[in-house]
């Protein structure tokens, strides 16, 4: 006895020390937990129980036993559980797809049209390839989720046997998850693995900690194996699979993405307005003027009456989206915000009556923002914003995946101190499952049910199918996998920048976001209407912090980048497929692009990350086969060269146009 004794003091010592250093949150939450439980706060759940040489845990409530005292029992039925089919107990974080060869030949043509129309001719024939073998059995599990800890006795076993190189460790219940500290070793799992823990997350820390566990070495993402203790909720099972679906980088493209770093370097060499980083709405002017940000959810619709009698007494900032529903009822704003690069983005300006509607309004474009756009609006009211490029450096810069959650992120940097939120849903209404306002080009009413309740779901639609969280004026909401992709974007990021004197207030029926209060019309305080300067005012502010083109230092950055291009091209050509392993090799390309901090100093590097994000793992996959002729690997490596030397050139045509232009 005084040798378990021994032992598991050992287990619990080792596992806080590697906690502390390496997981600090999780420490964190253990500590909570013991200081509540000294001052009476909480009382234990359970006991460990160690007899006929075997740990339980005894529920007091019940008196029952974990294991039934057949806990080597249950760590042996664990293990002969786990296999290396494709089929039973795996995730696929990939999108299935096949072309023909003469679909792959079109695309070819595509290509020399318009070479970022589509992403397919960088990706189909080596998906064509990848496809040719049948494959139902793995070679290695390489990335392996445990949902469920319980004494953790079947994590050793199944780590043992398979030897993954990371593992992401589930555990809802923080009590139950501090006693599997005294009975395995997670620093010891730790010295041949990368460990991801999950311990009494709610769903948006839990949807953080699957993104950055799906992006750590994202070429073993093809299939993830996991296990599920019975005991053990399905909840966390299934919003990993809604974080599968909403890898950003499968949604918005890289094609797409390097039009959006693209089209900046035009924008730039046409003499428009550029909002310097510095400004800001905390002046004495502004400190007490309320904001209010609109945006296109169900909210604005149901809550028209209260806005048209409290218009006067808010800054109005709206997206562009929302123009037309405005425009109906006279509301002006005195910002819009527009993001999206594409055509079809124009829209919400060719339907309004008349453009006149904005003739006192300050339009805040993304300098991506389609050509159309900037075609349409009067040019001295246009101020330009980088959003995600960074080719002026003294330039505000803000960058999210939509136009509600990048709004967020805007005014919280330009520091606005008093701001309402209306139509910040990101969730469907609760009574007629609109997903917007009546006028919106995407506006769809969805059936109000649980996805992940229907046995039958074997895939999940990114925009139509519906999960709940946790919402702003009620106790849960439905959203679409796309709406939650922006939440988390709010609480886990943008969140953590607001400043302790800013106040904000959601008055939608939809998500949650931290540091945000709820409230409603009814409960909003007298507010006083705003002055009739407010509009000069603004202008005033805006034409005091503007720049104009770029400068000298910044076209001297646009050439390291054009030698950045050059140097990879050559670089690329070097790596030999010959005598090196699937994993070598796709580690080498990946270092060689985003390695040497490229990603936070190239454009170029973090379009090419986001085109490995999508195709590595299917060459990885396909790859990790003794069975694979060397041939094979030399076609697979040509063509994936091609295609990067491919998206390199197109990138290298814009710098040299942009380079051209600024030197007339």
């Amino acid at each position: 006895m005084t040798d378990i004794n021994a032992k598991v003091a050992q287990n619990f010592h080792e596992n806080i020390e590697y906690l502390q250093q390496h997981h600090p949150k999780v420490f964190e939450k253990l500590s909570a937990f013991d200081i509540a439980v000294e001052n009476g706060h909480y009382k234990e759940k359970y006991e460990l129980i160690f007899e006929n040489d075997n740990f339980d845990v005894l529920e007091h409530a019940t008196q029952k036993f974990l294991y039934d005292k057949q806990t080597s029992y249950h760590t042996e039925k664990s293990l002969h559980s786990v296999d290396y089919s494709t089929e039973n107990n795996c995730f696929e974080a990939f999108i299935r797809q096949d072309y023909t060869e003469d679909e792959i030949k079109d695309f070819k043509q595509l290509q020399t049209k318009d070479p970022l129309e589509s992403h397919l001719p960088y990706i189909a024939d080596i998906i064509h390839i990848t496809n040719q073998r049948e494959k139902k059995l793995l070679n290695t599990i390489d990335k392996y989720i445990f949902f469920g800890v319980g004494l953790g006795l079947h994590i050793e076993a199944i780590a043992e046997h398979i030897q993954a190189k990371m593992y992401l460790i589930v555990e809802d219940d923080l009590e139950l998850f501090r006693l599997s500290l005294f009975c395995i070793n997670y620093k010891n799992l730790a010295k041949t693995a990368k460990l991801f823990f999950a311990i009494f997350e709610d769903d948006s820390e839990f949807a953080h900690i699957c993104e950055n566990f799906l992006k750590e070495s994202y070429y073993f993402n093809h299939y993830i194996k996991y296990f599920q203790l019975l005991s053990h909720s399905e909840v966390k099972a299934n919003h990993f699979y809604l974080a599968l679906s909403s890898q950003a980088e499968l949604k918005f493209l890289f094609h797409n993405y390097l039009r959006t770093l693209s089209i900046p370097l035009e924008t730039f060499s046409q003499g428009y307005s550029i909002i310097e980083k510095n400004l800001n709405f905390n002046t004495e002017y502004f400190q007490n003027k309320p904001f209010l940000f609109i945006a296109s959810g169900p909210s604005l619709q149901k809550n028209i009456d209260a806005l048209l009698q409290n218009k006067d007494k808010f800054i109005i900032v709206a997206v562009s989206s929302s123009l037309n529903f405005l425009e109906k009822y006279q509301i002006q704003p005195h910002i819009v915000l527009h993001l999206d690069p594409f055509e079809i983005s124009a829209t919400p300006f060719e339907r309004l009556d008349s453009l006149s509607f904005l003739d006192n309004s300050l339009i805040f474009l993304s300098a991506h923002a389609s050509r159309k756009v900037y075609s349409l609006l009067n040019k001295e009211n246009i101020y330009v914003f980088e959003a995600g490029s960074a080719y002026k450096t003294d330039a505000l810069n803000v960058s999210s995946s939509c136009v509600g959650s990048l709004g967020y992120l805007l005014l919280t940097v330009l520091k606005v101190q008093k701001l309402y939120f209306l139509g910040l849903d990101l969730a469907v209404d609760n009574e007629t499952g609109s997903s917007h306002i009546n006028t919106h080009i995407h506006e769809k009413t969805l059936e109000l049910k649980d996805s992940f309740q229907n046995d039958t779901n074997e895939t999940l639609s990114y925009y139509d199918d519906l999960v709940q969280i946790k919402g702003n004026q009620r106790e849960k909401v439905f959203t679409t996998p796309h709406f939650f992709t922006s939440v988390n974007l709010i609480n886990n990021y943008f969140a953590t920048i607001v400043k302790p004197s800013q106040q904000f207030y959601n008055l939608s029926d939809g998500a949650y976001f931290q540091k945000t209060q709820a409230l409603t019309f009814k409960e909003l305080k007298d507010l006083p209407d705003l002055p009739e300067s407010i509009e000069r005012e603004l202008k005033t502010l805006l034409e005091a912090h503007t720049l104009h083109s770029l400068n000298e230092n910044e076209l001297k950055s646009l050439k390291r980048k054009l030698k950045f291009c050059k140097k990879l091209q050559s670089q690329l050509q070097n790596i030999k497929p010959n005598n090196t392993t699937p994993l070598s090799y796709v580690k080498t390309i990946q270092q060689l692009i985003t390695g040497d901090e490229n990603l936070y100093k190239y454009e170029l590097a973090r379009v090419l990350d986001s085109y490995l994000y999508y195709i590595l793992n299917f060459i990885y996959d396909y790859l990790n086969n003794p069975k694979i002729p060397q041939e094979d690997f030399q076609h697979i490596d040509q063509l994936f060269k091609q295609h990067l030397v491919e998206l390199i050139s197109v990138y290298q045509n814009y710098l040299h146009k942009a380079l051209e232009g600024n030197n007339q």
